[in-house]
């Protein structure tokens, strides 16, 4: 037995036991994936009908809010597709749960069809010798998702359907057949520039059928193997926990040589081992320095060339078989199949899952960011605010002390003239002054911290000031002094009587103290009325600004803040339910 026909019937082996373990195998979807679109219908409802006010977005707290919607509106749009991906995907697993799914993809170029029809047995069904492949029928090829009009299976001159090939970025659909346990999917080229009349981006239709795959063949052309493009597919997959194998394809070269005769003759040899091996690392080392979470594990290269081992297949070349590496690709497939394939399709709508939750996981975070920028603007504008408290009294009651003590200036020389001005009068004329001093300042210290801050957007303060009386001031002023003065006295021993006898008067000194009061106009209270007046200006100043501050906070913070605590409660709800469904 050839080597050739060897492993043909080695890997039809291994399909038809595939084919066998699973013929009476059946997905049975988990309901889990069911419960997420009521899970997220159910978060969106509490984000968007919870009764916020209209935003404006005159100011960072509220262009926050608007940003953490628009963000959350953007983020729950993308769930609706992922919701139609996932249904979409779970349709395609339970047609295909019979089979293993290998889902072939890469540049434009990489002999993706030709690869496919080698497979599919193009070259062995008209093969000069007897092989499993002409005792089966021909595998039919059927499209699964077309995004543009050309680029379908086509027929050759027997009839036969096949890929088309030979034609730059020809392939423009979902394409496959079936080979007994194995459903082999053709893909557009990666990378493919649109075409007029597209009703698909081929990349974005590649990229969301890869998700389905068992396994992913990737191929690269040899003559520019690992595209810094090409390569961030081994990213996305290594993500998502899908194993990938790297196929060089085109590894081969022409040789020139002469015939008997002397004429120059070419022929198609390979690659020689040295060239494949250092290709195959340098790629799996590219790869795994550009992404370095790549699960390393979960991928290797090997070079093939599809067009040696047709020519092989044409003149039952055995050796030319071995040399163009299509004996492992066959060998790799096959063990793939053999190897527990109940377990290895149970794990796919599984992944699927794991890997939708993940993404709505993913998009909470967004959310959940813009949501803390929300805060943060809260809590830098309370900041502010509070330090404004200081500023609001110091300039409203320096203020007040200059424009009350303007007016006391004129209540004096009132007062001076006799006439008089009422407790009452001043009272309320201080507490005006006081009013407006104070709407004025909030007004201008809200205008610095708040962007588009209206006045009238709380209410104004109203004083009531209890102002001391202002009247005129007098002193009295006392002046004692003391009077001095002569009167008669009485004679005293015997000889101031004999003296007195013959005409001799004595007198003695007496003195009086006199004190006289004086009443000074010394003007009116204006001082101690000041002084008094004060403390009760400073100390209605801070309550009143205290409150208005309290007020704003309650009109422009309290209810952001109370969305913010609202929002996270349903994140964490959300959070936890999907990570309950997660496997």
């Amino acid at each position: 037995m050839s080597y050739i026909i060897q492993t043909v019937d080695e890997f039809f082996f291994k399909l038809d036991k595939m084919q066998s373990d699973l013929a009476k195998f059946s997905q049975n979807l988990d309901r889990r994936s069911e419960k997420i679109p009521t899970l997220l219908k159910n978060f969106e409802q509490a984000v968007f009908t919870s009764g916020n006010k209209k935003i404006s977005g005159d100011n960072a707290v509220e262009r926050a809010a608007q940003k953490s919607l628009d963000t959350m509106r953007a983020v729950v749009e993308t769930w609706s597709d992922k919701i139609e991906a996932d249904r979409k995907g779970k349709q395609f697993i339970k047609k295909n749960e019979r089979y293993l799914v290998v889902m072939i993809f890469g540049a434009v170029k990489a002999g993706k069809s030709t690869l496919g029809n080698f497979f599919a047995g193009k070259k062995f069904f008209n093969a000069p010798f007897d092989n499993h492949y002409k005792k089966i029928s021909k595998p039919v090829f059927e499209t699964e998702e077309s995004g543009r009009d050309t680029g379908d299976v086509e027929k050759d001159s027997h009839g036969d359907t096949w890929f088309q090939e030979g034609v730059i970025d020809t392939t423009g659909a979902i394409q496959y057949f079936t080979l007994s346990g194995l459903r082999w999917i053709d893909s557009p080229g990666t990378g493919a520039v649109g075409k007029s009349g597209d009703t698909k981006n081929m990349t974005a239709l590649v990229e969301e059928y890869l998700n389905y795959a068992d396994m992913c063949i990737f191929l690269m052309n040899s003559s520019e193997p690992g595209l810094q493009d090409d390569m961030r597919y081994m990213q996305k997959l290594s993500r998502e926990g899908q194993e990938a194998l790297i196929v060089i394809t085109k590894s081969d070269k022409t040789d020139e040589d002469e015939d008997d005769d002397g004429n120059i003759i070419s022929e198609l040899i390979p690659k020689d081992d040295r060239t494949r091996r250092m290709q195959e690392d340098d790629i799996c080392a590219r790869v795994k320095k550009t992404y370095p979470e790549v699960d390393a594990n979960k991928f290797r290269a090997i070079s093939i060339s599809t067009a040696l081992a047709s020519e092989a297949v044409d003149n039952e070349d055995d050796k030319k078989f071995k040399a163009s590496g299509l004996d492992k690709l066959m060998k790799i497939l096959g063990d793939k199949v053999s190897d527990n394939a109940i377990a290895r399709k149970q794990e796919n709508p599984r992944r699927l899952l794991n890997n939708f939750v993940d993404s709505v996981l993913d998009g909470l975070k967004k959310f959940d960011g813009d949501l803390s920028a929300m805060t943060a603007a809260v809590e830098k504008y309370k900041d502010d605010m509070a330090r404004m408290t200081a500023l609001i009294v110091t300039n409203v009651s320096r203020e007040v002390r200059t424009e009350v003590s303007a007016r006391a200036n004129e209540w004096n020389r009132q007062v001076k003239r006799g006439s008089k001005v009422d407790n009452e009068t001043i009272s309320a004329e201080v507490s005006k002054i006081l009013q407006d001093a104070l709407n004025d300042e909030i007004d201008l210290q809200m205008r610095r911290v708040i962007e588009n801050f209206q006045s009238t957007e709380f209410k104004t303060v109203k004083a009531n000031i209890s102002a001391a009386a202002l009247e005129k001031k007098t002193a009295q002023i006392s002046h004692t002094y003391t009077e001095s003065y002569t009167v008669r006295r009485s004679p005293r021993g015997f000889i101031e009587h004999i003296r007195n006898f013959f005409g001799k008067e004595y007198y003695r000194t007496e003195h009086t103290t006199h004190t006289e009061y004086q009443t000074i106009d010394l003007g009116t209270n204006l001082d101690e009325f000041l002084e008094s007046l004060m403390p009760q200006v400073e100390e209605y100043a801070r309550k009143q600004a205290g409150e208005s501050l309290d007020e704003l906070r309650e009109k422009y913070f309290v209810e952001r803040e109370n969305f913010v605590r609202k929002m996270r409660g349903e994140i964490e709800k959300l959070r936890g339910e999907l990570l309950a469904l997660k496997f």
